[in-house]
């Protein structure tokens, strides 16, 4: 069988291998990309005694007007909950970050950190897994990456996200035992977290950063100017440092740019210029010289001291859009695009290691969509050719597949059928070896039909009927079933919010580091904290210094975890079985009841019938009951295989006497799989009706959830209501 062998492929390193997937998936890399089959299994993996990889940045030494940030990131962290600091540029979210983590590391916690800038979940993934395990030239499937990673104990921080929903996921997914911290510029919700955005400091500490800053306390006549200035700008601190390193208190932005671009010595402006074109990933200090014809140390400081360029990790990048409005008054832009011929000739060099190239694939990318955008198709196939196969062989495959993308739509476009040939090979080639891969995971996908039988068949009219039909034409249907999965995943489950907005402030702000929750919030909205169920399987970081026992005020208590007979094959170990949910909609009068039937046909063999019941987490619990009607008894236990029928239940929603009409109730129904994890969370919603419309509501029952593979680990609830 397919699925249990590997790929072998020939690249541009004669002997060079590296595995791919649990099947010894094998790469070799010598005269194009070639694919033969083999037997062996998957290289030894040892797992690190501590994460390596990427030392963490400088740690700031003093955040102003942070205190209540840094605290709620403790408190969020220390329960449990993946943690999200979003926001406009410039408000110090990276600063933030480095600061819990490098406090993080001083107690002894392990830390693994991701500068994200540009890198594809993939890679980030992939990343991770070598920081905390030893082993040479291998990428696990997703399964076992899982697996493996169920392990550590570490806090995951990643800055400068800028991927999507579904990557964010696909992150997560890869580091089920972490506690995660991450940054992005827009907010992405998952059910399960936890968001800060951050805004401008409120007037003392951003006086006082002003101050700092200028390295002299503020004389008389200076304070009200500088008052205007905090309160024009909002607190927003880039802007902030920037005023004070030109020593000026110009409320206006646009003298502010002017006088700052006028003030630029000529080698600093071309710098900037440079550096804006390729923003907003850094430039590395090995690139710099190379992409630059040189580094002019003095207009590094310039820049620097002015705060229009920030040291990233290794190399140094824009800071906003002030950076970019001085950079536009400088001169004419920098294109992207015109670094190709450069960038082609260093990676063709003897001296540019696979690694080098890999460390460089974000602005690979970056250059690469530059010169395709401006149609330069023979510097994009030069460029996309040189360096493919460095990031094939170094298993950064996000990366890998974006640079075929490109350089095939170039060779098409020249009409080189030799290019174009080669690029055709080489994506076949990977997909070949991660189609070998994801056999794996293939019965996830097929047992997530039935959930999509589930959504298609209730989601409009017909109920359980409709639902068996949805159910069999689905099944019926691989490639349906394929699709719809992936559509759900990436349209249905995780939706962002688009919240940040283009960076240094011109309006009024909320109050400063205003705090919000990833829950999704019901009827009547809960508290943030108070009410949000805590994750139901991670367990507590043994490393974790000083954890804040939960109270009733911070967190309720977890659910009690049921679990049942283990699987028939106790080897195989907990499977990833898709959890489903939607919505149900009663109306009762006080004290009356009103009921109504619920037909499930995502029920899976791994799901157990006897753990059905409502959330006694839910405030508005004991307002709703559910009773089991009919449950297919499952033939395979701990299998994610649809069972043989549907399993029918009975939602009874029972307002008590002293309700008034109108008043509205939410609780959940959750069932779960053979190892105690949710597979299934269906949020019922109750309103108090007049005593003469006693019984369900004539809309019925409203199914508006979707349905994804979970990881054993994060289950985020299918219903969001915003």
């Amino acid at each position: 069988m397919a699925g249990t062998h590997g790929i072998h492929v020939h690249g541009d390193v004669e002997g060079s291998q590296v595995v791919v997937g649990d099947h010894n998936v094998v790469i070799n890399a010598a005269l194009g990309s070639s694919v033969s089959v083999r037997s062996e299994g998957p290289p030894p993996t040892r797992r690190r005694t501590r994460p390596a990889g990427r030392a963490l940045p400088d740690r700031a030494p003093q955040l102003l007007g942070r205190d209540r940030e840094l605290a709620a990131l403790e408190r969020w962290l220390g329960q449990g909950y993946p943690v999200q600091v979003y926001g406009p540029p410039g408000t110090g979210k990276s600063v933030l970050l480095r600061r819990y983590a490098a406090d993080a590391a001083t107690s002894g916690r392990d830390v693994v950190y991701l500068p994200a800038a540009g890198v594809p979940a993939e890679d980030l993934v992939q990343e991770l897994f070598h920081a905390c395990y030893e082993t040479e030239n291998y990428k696990p499937e997703p399964a076992r990456v899982r697996r493996l990673m169920g392990s550590v104990r570490a806090l995951l921080v990643i800055d400068d996200f800028q991927g999507s929903t579904a990557e964010l996921a696909e992150l997560m997914d890869a580091a089920p035992g972490c506690d995660v911290l991450l940054a992005t510029a827009e907010r992405h919700t998952w059910d399960e977290g936890r968001a800060l955005r951050l805004e401008g400091l409120q007037e003392e500490p951003a006086l006082a950063l002003f101050g700092e800053e200028l390295r002299r306390p503020l004389r008389d006549e200076e304070y009200e100017a500088a008052r205007r200035l905090v309160t024009a700008v909002r607190g927003h601190p880039l802007t902030l440092v920037q005023a004070a390193a030109d020593t000026t208190f110009e409320v206006d932005e646009d003298a502010r740019v002017t006088g700052l671009a006028n003030g630029l010595s000529d080698a600093a402006s071309v710098l900037l210029r440079l550096l804006d074109a390729l923003s907003p990933l850094p430039l590395s200090a090995k690139l710099l010289p190379i992409l630059a014809g040189g580094v002019d140390k003095a207009a590094i400081t310039e820049l620097t001291s002015l705060a229009l360029i920030g040291s990233s990790g290794t190399g140094y990048r824009t800071t906003g859009r002030v950076a970019h409005l001085v950079a536009e008054r400088t001169g004419p832009a920098r294109d992207a695009a015109k670094l190709a011929p450069a960038l082609t000739a260093w990676a063709a060099a003897t001296t540019a290691t696979r690694h080098d190239i890999a460390a460089e694939a974000p602005v690979v990318c970056h250059v690469l969509a530059a010169a395709a955008h401006a149609r330069d198709h023979a510097a994009v196939c030069a460029l996309a050719r040189t360096t493919a196969p460095a990031l094939a062989r170094s298993l950064r495959w996000g990366a890998w597949h974006q640079v075929l993308d490109l350089g095939a739509a170039a060779a098409r476009a020249l009409g080189s059928a030799a290019d174009e040939a080669y690029f055709r090979q080489e994506e076949e080639v990977r997909k070949r070896a991660l189609g070998v891969v994801a056999l794996a995971t293939a019965g996830g996908a097929l047992a997530a039909g039935g959930v999509i039988g589930h959504i298609a068949g209730t989601a409009g009219h017909g109920g359980a009927a409709a639902g068996k039909t949805g159910f069999a034409a689905a099944a019926s249907n691989p490639a349906a079933i394929t699709a719809a999965v992936a559509a759900l995943v990436v349209g249905g489950v995780f939706a962002g919010l688009a919240t940040a907005g283009d960076g240094q402030p011109r309006a009024r702000p909320t109050p400063s580091g205003q705090v919000t929750s990833l829950a999704a919030t019901g009827t009547r909205p809960p508290d943030p904290i108070s009410t949000a169920p805590r994750p139901l399987t991670r367990p507590p970081s043994p490393s974790r210094t000083s954890p804040r026992p939960p109270t009733k005020a911070t967190a309720p208590p977890s659910p009690t975890l049921i679990t049942s007979s283990p699987p028939t094959d106790p080897g195989q170990g907990p499977v990833s079985c898709p959890l489903a949910g939607g919505t149900l909609t009663l109306g009762a009068p006080a004290g009356g009841e009103a009921t109504d039937d619920y037909a499930w046909q995502a029920f899976k063999e791994c799901d157990d019938e006897r753990t059905l019941t409502v959330d006694k987490t839910d405030p508005d619990h004991a307002a709703f009951g559910v009773t089991p009607t009919s449950c297919p008894k499952t033939a395979h236990p701990g299998q994610y295989i649809p069972a043989s029928g549907p399993c029918v239940y009975t939602v009874r929603f029972h307002p008590p006497q002293s309700a008034e009409p109108g008043t509205q109730y939410q609780a959940h129904v959750i069932m779960r799989d053979d190892w105690g994890r949710l597979s299934m969370k269906v949020s019922v919603y109750g309103t108090v009706s007049a005593a003469s419309t006693a019984g369900p509501s004539s809309t019925g029952p409203v199914v508006t959830g979707a349905a994804c593979v979970c990881s054993p680990v994060r289950m985020p609830r299918r219903t969001q209501r915003f």
